[in-house]
């Protein structure tokens, strides 16, 4: 981040974070603000948590708006560009961090569950992308997609074969995109997080087995929290990496190079 007096990384930058009011998201949301940018703040169904966002950012001389909306809904993705640009104006930076997960063996997964995530995860993730790509084409200036994908992408968890599947088409699509927004001077990264405690988890990580198993796990020897995603998503969507796209930063302590018998004692 930068520092007193340091220029801010995202000055005059407008970016709209999908799934921006808690967790991840918000860490996102309240790092880009801290470096300029115009934050427009995703939810779909925790507007006080959204609004909390708001107010912190604001509160700390940041702009920041909300926006409701499902990204799974059909006309959501138009929507959400169309209310960002009303708003601010312009759209230069995009965040694809909403998504859902579920816990369910794969002989006991239905197709209902599997579209249920894919819904979210890859159909929706495509649509915003698609909007917001043409929108920065329009604009004549380029811009950045992230996505937040998952260490699952290339090393699945146990009961999440739906999960796991959604996080691998995002890689691909990351990529994909990669391939063929560069032209138009678009970058398209991700960050595959794992290990980070968030609302979602945080119940089981104050489990002391279920968190010493965990830490078991990571050389660096501790939970991640989401201001350390946060700092990778400033440096992906910054001019720090103008040279840099289809890429995958992996945020998780080290545990992507832990072998099966877990970590050195």
């Amino acid at each position: 981040m930068s520092h007193r007096g340091e220029p801010m990384k995202l000055q005059h930058k407008t970016a709209l974070i999908t799934g921006g009011s808690r967790g991840i998201g918000r860490a996102i949301a309240e790092a880009f603000a801290q470096e300029g940018a115009q934050v427009m703040i995703n939810f779909r169904q925790h507007e006080e948590a959204a609004q909390a966002t708001a107010q912190a950012i604001t509160a700390n001389n940041g702009v920041a708006a909300i926006l409701p909306a499902d990204v799974s809904a059909p006309d959501a993705a138009q929507t959400m560009i169309e209310q960002t640009l009303k708003h601010f104006g312009s759209l230069d930076i995009l965040v694809n961090n909403a998504g859902v997960a579920t816990f369910t063996p794969f002989l006991d997964l239905s197709m209902e569950e599997l579209t249920s995530v894919f819904e979210t995860n890859v159909y929706g993730l495509f649509a915003i992308s698609q909007a917001a790509a043409r929108t920065m084409i329009s604009q004549g200036h380029g811009g950045a997609i992230l996505n937040i994908s998952s260490l699952v992408a290339w090393r699945p968890f146990f009961k999440m074969a739906h999960y796991n599947a959604s996080k691998a088409a995002v890689s691909m699509l990351t990529q994909s995109m990669a391939l063929e927004l560069g032209a138009h001077q678009i970058r398209v990264n991700e960050i595959c997080p794992a290990s980070v405690e968030t609302d979602i988890n945080r119940h089981a990580m104050q489990d002391p087995q279920i968190r010493n198993a965990r830490l078991n796990t990571i050389p660096l020897g501790s939970i991640g929290q989401p201001p350390d995603v946060a700092g990778a998503a400033v440096f992906l969507c910054s001019e720090d990496s103008s040279w840099i796209t289809g890429a995958s930063i992996v945020v998780d302590g080290g545990l992507n190079v832990i072998p099966p018998l877990g970590r050195p004692s």
